[in-house]
């Protein structure tokens, strides 16, 4: 009996280590990669002091962009709904995970109850992961611009979802006259004129978010929609952010505290990082928000919780902005990169579980084709999974993509369980 239970517990170790991909010298001195400062390449696997440095850097660009008057902020009202809480079930995989491994903070929500509420091992870092730490929410953010789009529909700035874009300031380029479920769902026929390595406009040696629209709709002049296949990239998503502040127009903060404030409830500041100014202070459209909204999300770990949880009851109570939602599920083209476990890569991406991608979710998972599921997935494991049929949530904020998203996120979400 006690052999059989030696066995058990080895084999349960060797379990927990294969989830944990093992940090470039582990212990040893912070290193700083050839990239935009605040970024980790995605096939590195730091140890605890270059992530420290990191995750200083994505603090100090915060506050940076404050100082620069590129943050748009969003206050809370004060009327956030605290969470109830159970102690966490017994996980020596998430414990393993969270004292060696990438994933910074670990919510498992059902039913209205976080089941588990994991951050990071206090110690590992210059700082400790707190509930206070904001996030950036990278490719996330794309989401949660749709769900603002959909209250904008809701409010009566846009017609629908299949409103024919008419817009002054782009309309020489060619999303003037496209259908807005063609930008929502990637399929805008823009692959000439972004390089999707770099962030950039074709013809231009600065990052997107370097440049107020305006000057990009500029360098856009003339250019024609080719093809309508799906071509995943960053610069659409802020187009669409931009779109929305066009059609609200002066009402544009009012949508945005509707939406954070009274919808999601923030307890915490939640903010994005602006596009430049034009440098030409004379022009129309000088300072305005449709020249400088984006997709580029900060907030806290609970306030990430509490976007996916107002996205869920939206859905469950097929309110207007939940029809939104069940249409952009509905209408979602064939999602290319679907590879599930095709390779040990494959796992390190949410994305590769989703058969279909619409209105910048992702949604019809692997293993759960009877169910309602909706996935987002941000820059080095900044995810959430959303069931829509029973009330679970899952929201990991990550410093990089060394982790399977099967034993994390896809089996949990699926089977309700907690991996062990």
């Amino acid at each position: 009996m006690k052999l059989s239970l030696t066995i058990f517990f080895l084999l349960t170790l060797v379990g927990c280590q294969s989830t944990t991909m093992r940090q470039n010298d582990p212990g040893g001195k912070a290193v700083i990669y050839n990239r935009p400062f605040q970024e980790l390449p995605e096939k590195v696997r730091p140890n605890d002091a270059t992530i420290s440095i990191y995750q200083a850097r994505y603090q100090a660009l915060i506050q940076r962009r404050k100082s620069q008057d590129r943050l748009y902020i969003v206050e809370p009202k004060g009327n956030a709904v605290d969470f109830r809480y159970e102690p966490n079930k017994k996980s020596l995989i998430l414990e393993k995970e969270l004292s060696e491994g990438y994933i910074l903070s670990y919510l498992f929500y059902e039913n209205g109850v976080i089941k588990y509420n994991g951050k990071a091992k206090d110690g590992r870092f210059e700082k400790n992961i707190e509930d206070e730490t904001r996030f950036f929410s990278h490719s996330t953010g794309k989401s949660i611009t749709s769900y603002i789009l959909g209250h904008a529909i809701c409010e009566g700035y846009i017609s629908s979802i299949d409103e024919i874009i008419d817009w002054p300031m782009m309309s020489k380029t060619l999303y003037q006259g496209q259908r807005l479920r063609d930008l929502l769902n990637m399929s805008a026929g823009d692959r000439h004129i972004v390089d999707k390595r770099s962030t950039r406009i074709k013809g231009s040696r600065r990052h997107h978010r370097d440049m107020n629209l305006e000057t990009i709709a500029s360098l856009l002049e003339g250019t024609k929609k080719r093809g309508t296949e799906v071509f995943y990239n960053n610069f659409l998503a802020d187009v669409i952010a931009n779109y929305v502040a066009f059609k609200s127009g002066d009402n544009y903060d009012d949508l945005m505290r509707s939406v954070f404030q009274d919808k999601v409830k923030i307890k915490y500041r939640i903010s994005y990082e602006k596009h430049k100014k034009t440098w030409d202070s004379t022009s129309e459209y000088w300072g305005d928000a449709q020249t400088q909204a984006s997709y580029s999300y900060h907030m806290t770990r609970t306030d990430f919780l509490r976007v996916a949880e107002a996205m869920m009851k939206d859905y469950q109570n097929q309110t207007c902005v939940g029809k939104y939602l069940k249409q952009a599920q509905l209408q979602a083209p064939i999602w290319p990169r679907y590879r599930p476990n095709k390779d040990s890569k494959s796992k390190l991406w949410l994305h590769n579980y989703a058969k279909k991608y619409g209105a910048q979710f992702y949604v019809d998972f692997y293993g759960m084709d009877d169910r309602n599921v909706f996935g987002t997935e941000g820059y080095n494991g900044q995810n959430m999974l959303i069931d829509m049929d029973n009330s679970r949530i899952i929201v990991t904020n990550s410093a990089a993509t060394g982790w399977d998203q099967t034993i994390y996120m896809i089996n949990p979400i699926r089977d309700g369980v907690l991996p062990k």
